[in-house]
């Protein structure tokens, strides 16, 4: 058969009189052909192929048609392309014949119960409904005001479909809803909002330059366990991450086994932001399976939201958080910054105090900073070698403060003065001959006052058995500690009181 190009002839193919190929309208049911159906270049109103059995292919190129309809047709294959059509249907395709619809102009596109499907440089400027999935979806260079791809009818797991998704341009929503999938990829996506619902996957989920405009929500996606990433994307509204779980902790499905002896219920359901940056971040784990959300060398411009139920962030690499959600949190002390921390990210790491730091810092809690800076400080130095770890948690934390708490001097201070107070005493320094030996309260009390005046640097003098040179160099040692320490205590509370 050769091409066809006008309704008289698509009418007198199947045996239909003449008057129905009149007009721009045709509607064929039930009928069959021992050849593909070719058309080519052919104008309607309305076309309907309805319950049509092709020996071949079914191929429109090239045609202008206000409504095509092809409905439960058979063929080996069904291609449209190079066409302008108003609005598309298709429906109840064989599940071996696949659809291909390339560089096409479409209104609107309804896709029910098809077996593969791949579209290619096609522009709709309205919504795509794609639902009934029979086989893989591949489409590629999209342009649409909204997509929706909504549950499926394959079944089984050698049965269930391939979904990629790749160089997409959405005004609004792309919405995937209702789908157990072998595999999920999304690559270079543009649309406003982003939603996955109830979308389970059998192999790791992977995005890369996913670009969202107003949002990025998840509600109940289901993976196999890590690997799971959106790479280089960038979310400027908030991202929603809800009900996020393993697949092993469903009862459905037959976990698999685990060589480490963790239970299915206690194994973690994790998605990875790599690279990219996001507005605002909340997950929330609803049914109590745990939920880690990574970010890795990720940007939040915004707020990191603090999670719901037994989820957690992880931070990995450089990323950087502007503010974190800290609620009626307070910090008095490092055990409430610990257990703030405990409850938001996997582990207390460097860059998890500085995210909270940093948001004291903005809303002027300095109080609270400084203790977030100390423990900050105390836990970068123990990531050094040992030397520089005794220095700096020994000296520079745990005697000076680090600058900022003013109480670790101060202690220091006054242990240093009760040590030398004690030495004195016990090596008798202060006592006089005929003293009663430790237990002369007087002479305690002397030696006490010695010690003051020699590290607060008084000048009270020293007495006469202990006036040689060896004396005044250690004295004058004394004197600078004291100094060291006074000096940091009272600039410390300069500092918190000019603040």
């Amino acid at each position: 058969m050769g091409t066809i190009s006008t309704i008289e002839s698509l009418a007198r193919t199947f045996g239909l009189s003449a008057s129905a190929g009149h007009g721009r309208d045709l509607t064929i049911r039930q009928r069959d052909i021992d050849e593909p159906l070719q058309l080519d270049s052919l104008s309607a109103e309305r076309l309907a192929l309805l319950h049509v059995n092709a020996d071949g292919i079914i191929a429109v190129r090239s045609c202008v048609i206000e409504e095509l309809v092809i409905d439960h047709c058979t063929a080996d294959a069904l291609l449209i392309t190079n066409s302008r059509i108003g609005r598309l249907i298709i429906r109840n395709t064989p599940v071996n014949c696949e659809v291909t619809v390339n560089e096409s102009t479409v209104e609107t596109l309804d896709v029910h119960s098809c077996g593969s499907m791949r579209f290619e440089g096609v522009r709709i400027a309205d919504t795509v409904q794609i639902s009934g999935m029979r086989g893989h979806l591949h489409l590629k260079r999209l342009r649409a005001a909204a997509l929706t791809v909504r549950s499926q009818v394959a079944g089984g797991r050698q049965r269930r479909p391939e979904v990629h998704l790749e160089n997409l341009h959405v005004t609004e929503a792309v919405t995937l809803d209702d789908l157990w999938l072998a595999s999920l990829t999304l690559d270079d996506i543009d649309a406003s909002v982003l939603v996955l619902r109830r979308v389970r996957v059998d192999t790791p989920f992977r995005g890369t330059g996913v670009r969202c405009r107003e949002g990025l929500r998840i509600n109940g996606l289901v993976v196999p366990g890590e690997a799971n990433t959106l790479e280089d994307s960038d979310v400027r509204g908030a991202v929603d991450v809800r009900g996020l779980r393993h697949s092993a902790t469903l009862p459905t499905q037959r976990p698999a086994p685990d060589t480490t002896g963790t239970p299915p219920s206690a194994r973690t359901a994790e998605l990875a932001f790599r690279s990219s940056t996001i507005c605002r971040l909340t997950a929330a784990a609803e049914d109590g399976s745990p939920v880690v959300v990574e970010l890795e060398n990720t940007t939040v411009t915004d707020a990191l939201a603090v999670p719901s139920g037994p989820a957690r962030y992880r931070l990995a690499g450089s990323s950087t958080i502007n503010e974190v959600d800290l609620g009626d949190a307070v910090f008095r002390n490092g055990t409430q910054v610990i257990g703030f921390l405990d409850r938001v990210f996997t582990r207390v790491s460097p860059g998890a105090l500085e995210a909270v730091r940093a948001t004291l810092s903005r809303r002027r809690r300095t109080t609270e900073e400084d203790q977030i800076y100390y423990l900050t400080r105390q836990r970068e130095a123990r990531e050094r070698p040992l030397v520089q770890r005794l220095v700096a948690n020994g000296l520079l934390g745990g005697v000076l403060g680090w600058g900022v708490r003013a109480r670790n001097p101060a202690r220091a201070l006054a242990a240093a003065m009760l040590s030398t107070a004690a030495v004195l005493h016990v090596t008798g320094a202060v006592r006089s001959p005929g003293a009663e030996g430790l237990g002369d309260f007087s002479a305690a009390s002397k030696a006490l006052v010695l010690a003051c005046a020699l590290w607060l640097n008084v000048g009270t003098g020293a007495p006469s058995e202990l006036k040689t040179h060896g004396w005044t160099a250690l004295a004058v040692c004394f004197a600078v500690g004291g100094m060291v320490f006074v000096t940091l205590t009272v600039g410390i509370m300069i500092r918190k009181l000019v603040r």
